[in-house]
Order: C-alpha cells, then sequence, then structure tokens
C-alpha cells in the first residue's frame, strides 16, 4: 500500500494546482505539509492521553502532561490556523478534497460565519460526505440561519445514520420544531413592524465598534423598561469606551460593564449602572432569542442593570420559562452589522454608542436599588 500512496499523494496535489489559479504552489505545498503535521499530532496527542492514564507516578504524569500541552498548543496556534486560511482555496480547486472542506467548514462555524458553513456542508454532503463534523455542523448552521425545517430534516438524518453528537447536535434537534413556530410567530411580528411609520416606529440604536458599525432595533412595544434604560444609558454615553468582556464563539458576545472601560480584566463582567432593573420575559407577547438578538444580561430574574449580550444563533434555553423562573429580557435585534456582530472578540470595544431614532417621550426605565453583593 505505502508504494501506491506516495504517486496517489502527488497526483492529488497535481490536481490541486491545475485546477485553480487563484493559489500558489506554495499554499497547496504547505497544505499537504500541514496536512500530515495534523495528523501526526493528534496522533500523538491521543498517545499521550492513554500514556496519562496508565502512568504509574506523578512525575510521569507531569511530563506527559507537558508533553500534551506542548503539542496541543502546536496545533492550535500554528496547525489549524493555517489549515483553516487554506482550506476554503484547496476545497474550492478540489471539491473532492473532502478533509478541505471539512476544515473550511469548521472554521466557518466557529467564527459564527453560518451561511458560509451552510453551502459548505451542503456540497460535503453532496459529494458522499457523511461524517459527524458534516452532519452536526451543517445543522446547527441551518438552525442557525433560521431555516428551522432544514434543520429538523438535517439532523433527524444525523440521528438515523447514528452520526448525530450527543450533546450538540442533539440539543438543536430537540428544539429545531419548536423554532418552526417561534420564527412564524417572529415573522408576523416583524411584518407589522416593519409597517409601522411616525412615532410608531422602532428606536434604533448604533454601535461603533472597533470592529466596525452595529445597527439594532429596540422591541419597545414589548420590553418598554428595557428599552427606556438602554437608550438612557446610551444617551448619558454610559457605554462609550466598554469593551465586550464575555464572548462565547457559536453562542454570543456580552458586554455592557462600565468597569471594562479601565486596563484591568479582572473585574470584567461584575459591575453595572447601580441600579436593577426588572425582567420583562414573562409576558405573554415576550419576544424569543433568534440570530442576533440583543437581550438583557443579569445574575438572576431582576438583577439586569447595563450589561447585554448579542446572539449569534438562536438560543432556545434562554427564552423565558416562568415555571422555573428563567429567561432573559430580547429588547432588541440586529439590522445591520450582523457580520460585525459575529465577529466580536473579548477586547474589542464600543468606541460611541448613538441613538439614531426614538419616540417622542422620555426614556427614564424604572429601576430598583441593587442590593446584591459583589
Amino acid at each position: 500500500m505505502s508504494h501506491l500512496w506516495r504517486p496517489l499523494c502527488l497526483l492529488s496535489l497535481l490536481l490541486v494546482l491545475t485546477a485553480s489559479s487563484v493559489f500558489a504552489a506554495s499554499e497547496a505545498e504547505d497544505w499537504t505539509k500541514l496536512s500530515a503535521q495534523k495528523t501526526e499530532l493528534i496522533a500523538n496527542l491521543k498517545e499521550l492521553q492513554a500514556a496519562y492514564q496508565t502512568a504509574e507516578t506523578k512525575a510521569d504524569k507531569d511530563q506527559i502532561a507537558k508533553e500534551f500541552e506542548a503539542a496541543r498548543t502546536e496545533y492550535q496556534t500554528k496547525v489549524f490556523p493555517r489549515l483553516a486560511e487554506l482550506a476554503p482555496k484547496i476545497f474550492a480547486a478540489d471539491p473532492k478534497n473532502t478533509e478541505a472542506g471539512e476544515a473550511a467548514l469548521e472554521s466557518a462555524f466557529q467564527a459564527n460565519r453560518y451561511d458560509a458553513a451552510v453551502k459548505l456542508a451542503t456540497a460535503l454532503a453532496s459529494a458522499g460526505d457523511k461524517s459527524m463534523i458534516v452532519q452536526n455542523m451543517g445543522g446547527i448552521s441551518l438552525f442557525a440561519t433560521h431555516e428551522f425545517e432544514k434543520a429538523h430534516e438535517w439532523l433527524a438524518a444525523a440521528e438515523k445514520e447514528g452520526v448525530l453528537h450527543p450533546q450538540l447536535g442533539q440539543r438543536y434537534l430537540d428544539v429545531s420544531e419548536e423554532y418552526v413556530q417561534l420564527w412564524e410567530k417572529e415573522q408576523a411580528v416583524r411584518a407589522k413592524e416593519a409597517q409601522a411609520k411616525g412615532d410608531a416606529l422602532l428606536p434604533r440604536v448604533q454601535f461603533d465598534t472597533t470592529k466596525g458599525k452595529i445597527v439594532m432595533e429596540l422591541y419597545e412595544n414589548e420590553a418598554p423598561n428595557t428599552v427606556a434604560n438602554f437608550v438612557s444609558l446610551i444617551e448619558s454615553k454610559s457605554y462609550d469606551g466598554t469593551k465586550f468582556h464575555r464572548v462565547i464563539p457559536t453562542f454570543m458576545a456580552q458586554g455592557g460593564d462600565p468597569l471594562s472601560k479601565d486596563d484591568n480584566p479582572q473585574d470584567d463582567g461584575t459591575g453595572g449602572p447601580g441600579y436593577v432593573i426588572k425582567c420583562e420575559c414573562y409576558q405573554p407577547n415576550a419576544r424569543m432569542h433568534f440570530r442576533g438578538s440583543l437581550s438583557m444580561a443579569h445574575t438572576g430574574k431582576d438583577t439586569g442593570g447595563s450589561q447585554f449580550f448579542i446572539t449569534h444563533l438562536p438560543t432556545a434555553h434562554l427564552n423565558p420559562d416562568a415555571s422555573l423562573p428563567r429567561g432573559h429580557t430580547v429588547f432588541g435585534r440586529v439590522v445591520e452589522g450582523l457580520d460585525i456582530a459575529a465577529s466580536l472578540q473579548i477586547g474589542d470595544r464600543i468606541e460611541t454608542a448613538t441613538v439614531l431614532r426614538k419616540r417622542n417621550h422620555a426614556y427614564k426605565p424604572e429601576t430598583q436599588p441593587d442590593n446584591r453583593r459583589r
């Protein structure tokens, strides 16, 4: 087999190089080299894991752990980033290169670029790739882009084929049918909002961040006090200079803490405006979490203040459940700059926050003293 493997690899490389002039020969060579390095590192990591379990002394375990960390760091900082950069070019030139396709898919998925992930997963599936990574990331990306019926079909097929991830894919399969109905309701509300005129128009605000501009429309009809709080904080310049202090890929980006303005990250996420407001997520007309939802962060019911988050995809577990009680108040959504919101990382800053339009009344929230211990 080994005498056949090398000619086949060379032939594959030749096809990649001649199929497209988009990338240079050196990039194709890099891909081949890094792909082999990735395989070797993953095999090494598995061996080290097994060795750690059977190691008899603490010194041996410490040495194995040190080697494991070095190999993991090499993969995460040197190998995978470059593979992710090259993968779309390699796959575009050679659609049969499923390794490149899967690497491109994983990169797009982790960067919250779900539209690109859907296209990549669809292309891989059409080429016969029914792997766990394709089936799960493809299904979740369909869910993220509000294609809930397709997401259910995709993930249900993955379950039937035995490749549904027990945590990731399963979570979205369980709520995909529910979200079909939630999305129909949400679309009807948005269509009605689009017909509003004059003082019935919803308020809009803009964040000029270090990554770019994000414009958000605020749900004053369903969450009037939360919106009043947000607008008043923007107009008092409370958000100017604050950082996004908590960012979780494929979940959300959180900001709004005044303590994040300084260079000390230790207390980021613990601050607020000095008061709290009540949740507004338990009313019958409460909005649910979809892609690009603007929602109130808190540490328990009725403890919201200035911190907020923007979701990267629909998050069912944050929707209100009065029986627990559990839930976060959705009080707006991104209408421009969704790609900017998706690209936010820890430390990215709101340079200025501006109210673009509002209704003809005062925006003064009802507040309560913040008696929480910090």
